[in-house]
């Protein structure tokens, strides 16, 4: 049976959120110090495995992040958006992963492990008692929905380890800060989602990724489209995050917003990804929590 991902590269389940929660406790004890810890990592992980394995740079780019994030604690500690700006490492890593010699071979384990999917669907269906035309309509629309996924996955493949990193090394924050509470140190910083808000270096990668996939250079389609689609994202996460701040000014309860957001999610999920990662994209201009607290003879 294939596995997606392949067995080396399951450890990171665990390694990743290791070396981020040690090199974020060292550098938020310690200061610039802590820089030694991802140094380490990345000495060992190429000592142990050579240059040429690509699963085990993600290990020395989490731990990179978490560093970061220690390195900002003091002072108050980053923002929300601003704590999504330090997975830059993990983004540019994502972004040149497709140049990695292992890359085409990943891509043939994915596509293994969705054609393995396909068949333990129609076994799982069968046993459920589909039959007849029935079976043949679902088996129809899951091939359709498989051609898709295996012509996208060369290009989607980065994007998703991405977000998988990004899962890990929050994971490995947390850690930290369960382990900091333990030892009786100072609460990591933790700011309200309504906050979050992106640095607008995050609309240079954006039209970076645009530019290159306009350009159509060969070979360069993956890196484009993860430099697209991350920060699309976030751009995303900050609009909904504007919408939640203007619904909090005006009275709206918590559980009212939460239940509209998921109505709106489960009913026209296209239009919202697209008008959310708009209010966003605008927002870097327009800046609609700021004007939201001007009294209203100042706002024009």
């Amino acid at each position: 049976m294939a596995t997606f991902p392949p067995p080396p590269w399951g450890w990171l389940w665990l390694l990743v959120p290791a070396a981020t929660m040690i090199s974020l406790l060292l550098c938020w004890r310690f200061g610039a110090w802590g820089v030694i810890a991802p140094v380490t990592f990345q000495i060992a992980t190429v000592a142990a495995t050579g240059p040429f394995t690509p699963w085990v740079w993600w290990i020395p780019v989490g731990a990179l992040s978490g560093a970061w994030m220690g390195l900002r604690e003091e002072g108050g500690g980053p923002g929300a958006g601003q704590r999504a700006w330090m997975l830059l490492p993990v983004l540019l890593m994502a972004t040149a992963l497709p140049w990695t010699l292992g890359y085409a071979e990943l891509v043939e384990q994915g596509l293994r492990g969705l054609a393995e999917s396909a068949r333990h669907r129609s076994d799982l269906l069968r046993d459920f008692g589909y039959a007849g035309e029935r079976l043949a309509a679902f088996e129809r629309d899951a091939e359709a929905s498989d051609a898709m996924a295996r012509k996208a996955l060369p290009n989607a493949l980065p994007t998703l380890l991405f977000l998988w990193m990004a899962l890990l090394v929050s994971a490995g924050r947390g850690i930290a800060a369960r382990i900091g509470a333990w030892t009786r140190w100072p609460d990591l910083s933790r700011r309200p989602f309504r906050d979050f808000r992106l640095p607008d270096g995050a609309l240079w990668l954006m039209m970076t990724g645009i530019a290159l996939l306009l350009a159509s250079p060969g070979g360069w389609a993956p890196s484009a489209w993860t430099l697209l689609l991350v920060p699309a994202i976030g751009f995303c996460l900050q609009g909904v995050a504007v919408v939640e701040s203007l619904m909090l000014a005006r009275g709206v309860p918590p559980a009212i917003i939460a239940l509209t957001v998921l109505f709106v999610v489960l009913m026209a999920l296209p239009v919202f990804v697209l008008a959310s990662a708009s209010v966003g994209v605008s927002d870097i201009w327009l800046d609609y929590r700021r004007l939201e607290a001007q009294p209203d003879g100042e706002t024009s």
